[in-house]
This record gives structure tokens, C-alpha cells and sequence, in this order.
């Protein structure tokens, strides 16, 4: 089953369900005031975007569907993600005790918003670490994400559905329906997943009801990010942001010494030292 715990629970509860189920709901994981402020940021600009808009290919085009409404480079639109989602104090406790064993930092992969329209189809079952296939058997966690819940998600509307466990499975094994939940929650709330678990948004077959969400993850620091966020950013806008935020984007040099040196440097400097004084 899914389990649902308070985002007022103990951290190091939260990382043992999550380490034990590959994916919980943290309900009020985003207070009330947070989530009003940020859909009113963005609301324009989600009502902007098409809905059959094409994608990468057609894997990605039959992945996300054609009544979906697709905002993506977060960062980059919005104050409210930037000091309020992006660096949240369970976002920091998750990755450090997941993916820091593997890294010297990690970093932001992908920041979208989704808005599924009436008639959308239910997504195929995949794992978001299949974007890395060659460590897609790698004995640790590469990714976490989260799908936060930017209205009700409902099993109508086309709450993600999730298979906790998954993440300890044979790639090729196939859930039964009985082992698939769907994350109902409020607006708020968080299903946190790793990137081996099992998932897929469902159908929305309501008739007039969208429903809004917001992917967030995160990466070892030694990776190729999903979105790439030196261009989804403008690096004029960059510099107007917090050291914090400068390096969760990847600015922030990754050093894998003793194993393997400094990676993302330029000019043989941390790029976060370079915008810090004004040299980038």
C-alpha cells in the first residue's frame, strides 16, 4: 500500500519509508499560503502553453499525451519556487541522505509544472532513472523526485499512480493492478518517490475538472541533468539569485576527488566563485 505521513513527521521517518517503499505522500508538504502564491504567479503562463505541443519524440510525445498543458525552467519563472519549493528543508534532509553516499553535491534535474485537461489518457508505467539507462542497475538511488500536488488529485482527475516496492524489482517485471496506488491528496501535499519507482500519471476522465502538478527533482551532481538548466535560465537572471540557488542549478563546481577530479569547472575555476565576484 501507499503510505501517507504528515510533513510534520520526523525526518528520519520519512527517509525509512521512503527508503523501505520507494515512495510515500507527505501531506502539507507545501503550506496553503505557498501553493495560492505560486499557481497565481504562474497561472498566465500554464494557460499559455498548448496542450498537443510536440515533444522531444514520439516516446515522449506518447508519454505526456496531448491534453497536457507543460511549463517547464521553474527557476526561471518564478520567486516563489526559488525561495519557497526549490530548496525546502525536506528536499535538503532526502538528498543529502540519499544521494550525497555518491556524490559531493547534488543538484536540480527537472522543475515542470503539468495541468491535465479533461480526456486525458493514463501514462505508461516507467521509472525516471531510465534517463540514465546505464545505471539503470546501479545497487544505489540516483534520483529523488517529487510530484507535488498543485490542486486535488483525485482517482478521476488522474492521480499519479505509484507501485511501492518497485524500486527493489527486476527492471522487466510487470505490476498487477493490485500492487498500483493512486497518490489521492490535496492541494499541498507531496508524493515523494525515488527515480527506480515505478509510476504514471492516470486518466483524467472528468468532464469539466484540471488537474495541476508540479514534478521536482533532484540528482547526483556527477550527472547529466534531464532539463538543461544553463539554458533554461538566462544567465543575466542567474546572477541576480542566492548563492544557494546558483549551485542547486549546477553552477557549483563537483568535485569527485580522490576518484576523479573536478568536474564543471571553467577557466580551472568553480563557476559559483566566478559569478560570486563578478567574473561571470
Amino acid at each position: 500500500m501507499l503510505r501517507y505521513l504528515s510533513a510534520s513527521a520526523d525526518a528520519a521517518a520519512i527517509i525509512e519509508v521512503l527508503e523501505e517503499e520507494g515512495a510515500l505522500v507527505v501531506e502539507g508538504f507545501l503550506a496553503d499560503r505557498v501553493v495560492d502564491a505560486f499557481n497565481l504567479e504562474v497561472d498566465d503562463l500554464v494557460r499559455q502553453q498548448i496542450p498537443d505541443r510536440a515533444c522531444l519524440g514520439p516516446v515522449y510525445d506518447a508519454l505526456f499525451g496531448k491534453r497536457t498543458r507543460h511549463l517547464t525552467a521553474l527557476a526561471a519563472h518564478s520567486d516563489v519556487f526559488r525561495r519557497e519549493i526549490l530548496l525546502h528543508p525536506l528536499y535538503r534532509t532526502l538528498c543529502d541522505a540519499i544521494l550525497l553516499p555518491m556524490c559531493s553535491s547534488w543538484q536540480l534535474n527537472y522543475s515542470h509544472i503539468f495541468e491535465i485537461t479533461p480526456g486525458a489518457v493514463a501514462q505508461f508505467m516507467h521509472r525516471d532513472d531510465g534517463c540514465w539507462p546505464a545505471l539503470a542497475t546501479a545497487p544505489y538511488e540516483i534520483e529523488v523526485a517529487s510530484i507535488l500536488a498543485l490542486s486535488r488529485f483525485t482517482r478521476e482527475n488522474g492521480a499519479t499512480r505509484v507501485v511501492p516496492g518497485s524500486h527493489r524489482w527486476p527492471v522487466d517485471r510487470v505490476p498487477r493492478q493490485a500492487e498500483i496506488f493512486p497518490a489521492v491528496m490535496p492541494a499541498g501535499s507531496a508524493l515523494l518517490y525515488l527515480g527506480s519507482t515505478l509510476h504514471a500519471a492516470g486518466a483524467n476522465t472528468t468532464p469539466a475538472e484540471l488537474r495541476r502538478g508540479m514534478h521536482v527533482s533532484f540528482c547526483l551532481g556527477w550527472l547529466r541533468t534531464e532539463e538543461n538548466n544553463f539554458l533554461a535560465t538566462p544567465l543575466e537572471q542567474v546572477r541576480t539569485f542566492t548563492p544557494e540557488v546558483q549551485a542547486v542549478l549546477g553552477y557549483r563546481a563537483h568535485d569527485a576527488a580522490p576518484q576523479g577530479g573536478c568536474l564543471g569547472v571553467l577557466g580551472m575555476n568553480d563557476p559559483l566563485e566566478l559569478l560570486r565576484t563578478g567574473r561571470l
